[in-house]
């Protein structure tokens, strides 16, 4: 057993028990005033909700223009009808367009139309602001990428 090893907390400690607690609990509330400081700015300037901005922001990065409802369930964590019903929302106000699959007709593609664009256009630039001011302007360039590289280990 090496020095290291030797005073370093069991994973059945209590003070590791604590440090994950406050790990946790630090992770959380970060993670809540990011994300209502973006959803008013979101609602506020471009009448979105996160889910509708992570849906619309999929597809803006994909490569093809149309994608299958499936895959935009990494996009936001919602269940399949949760998702079929954002979409259909998103649809109804004419920023997305649903048609069938080309190889698939019995599959269902959507993709962003020309106002879906603009406005994700707009809720981008929106994001982007509020970003910088509540989470990653707070931050070094040194402690920014020690943060994208801690939280990275955390999604893989």
């Amino acid at each position: 057993m090496s020095e290291g090893d030797r005073h370093r907390p069991k994973p059945e400690e209590p003070h590791d028990r604590a440090a994950c607690a406050r790990a946790w609990q630090t992770l959380r509330m970060a993670h809540e005033r990011v994300a209502e400081r973006l959803g008013a700015e979101l609602g506020r300037e471009c009448a979105l909700v996160i889910n509708e901005f992570d849906v619309l922001l999929a597809l803006r990065l994909r490569a093809e223009p149309a994608a299958r409802i499936g895959a935009l369930r990494e996009a936001v964590s919602l269940s399949q009808p949760a998702l079929s019903r954002l979409i259909a929302r998103l649809e109804a106000r004419g920023l997305l367009a649903r048609s069938a699959a080309a190889d698939d007709g019995r599959s269902v593609v959507v993709r962003l139309t020309e106002p879906g664009n603009a406005l994700i256009e707009r809720a981008i630039a929106v994001h982007a602001r509020t970003i910088q001011e509540t989470l990653t302007g707070k931050f070094s360039d040194a402690e920014q990428t020690a943060l994208l590289d801690g939280l990275s280990r955390i999604v893989r």
